[in-house]
């Protein structure tokens, strides 16, 4: 095992607290851990040209999100 060490914003802190119970997971370590497994699907999916990836919402609306900085 690795250990690494972030340096967090408050919002960022805060984000991760909120999806600790969105993802049912206890700890930081586990939402990060599913932050990067969503990353790795999304980044197989993305549209290569415009670098995005499309939603549907819970009624198949499509919604496109774009993965560049």
């Amino acid at each position: 095992m690795i250990q690494t060490y972030f340096e967090l914003d408050s919002g960022t802190a805060k984000a991760i607290r909120e999806l600790r119970g969105v993802l049912g997971v206890k700890t930081s370590t586990g939402v990060i851990r599913k932050a990067i497994a969503l990353s790795r699907i999304a980044a197989r999916r993305m549209n290569k040209k415009d670098h995005t990836i499309t939603l549907l919402d819970a009624k198949k609306r499509r919604i496109k999100v774009s993965l560049t900085t």
